[in-house]
């Protein structure tokens, strides 16, 4: 799908430059005899409906794009009940206290809420360790920690907690100076 979009993407680019330089050397002067004459051809022609049809098409595309676009939920109904609305910095918040353990330091805590009646939430813990062995122990007790707070706070709901260990941002540099006597 990437492949596909940036195909269009360079098709719309050289589209687009193709039309605003003609216009440009239409109403400049520059090069005008040259751009007139290719497009007194049939093919010429062919060649500027193509690429105002691919500006027009893409103009199209992004306006209904940027209309049909929903916001993106800030709370969770818990149970799928309308009536209960938790918010995601609650949520969010509430994870950060949990995730927080002696052998790491968190970085930062994402969510997004899922579903169509906006009861399930995603989380991304990202996290420091300060240690190197047992990560995946740390990380099973992390997730543990996490839902078992959102369960305390929201009741029913499907959590999936995903957690990702960084690499340290600090780095510890030693140098030995010998003794001036």
């Amino acid at each position: 799908m990437r492949v596909f979009r940036n195909l269009l993407a360079t098709a719309y680019l050289l589209a687009g430059a193709a039309v605003v330089g003609a216009a440009v050397c239409l109403l400049t002067g520059t090069w005008a005899d040259r751009v007139e004459a290719l497009l007194s051809t049939f093919p010429g022609r062919i060649a500027a409906f193509v690429a105002l049809g691919i500006l027009g098409l893409g103009v199209l595309i992004n306006v209904i794009a940027t209309y049909v676009q929903r916001a993106e939920p800030a709370c969770v109904h818990p149970g799928g009940d309308p009536a209960i609305e938790v918010s995601l910095a609650a949520i969010t918040s509430s994870a950060r206290r949990s995730a927080e353990a002696d052998d790491v330091l968190i970085e930062s805590v994402t969510g997004r809420i899922a579903g169509r009646d906006r009861e399930r939430v995603r989380l991304t813990v990202e996290a420091i360790a300060f240690q190197d062995e047992g990560l995946d122990r740390l990380a099973e007790r992390m997730r543990a920690r996490v839902s078992d707070a959102c369960e305390r706070l929201l009741g029913t709901i499907d959590t999936e907690v995903r957690v990702r260990f960084l690499p340290s941002k600090t780095t510890i540099v030693t140098k030995e100076v010998p003794d001036e006597q």
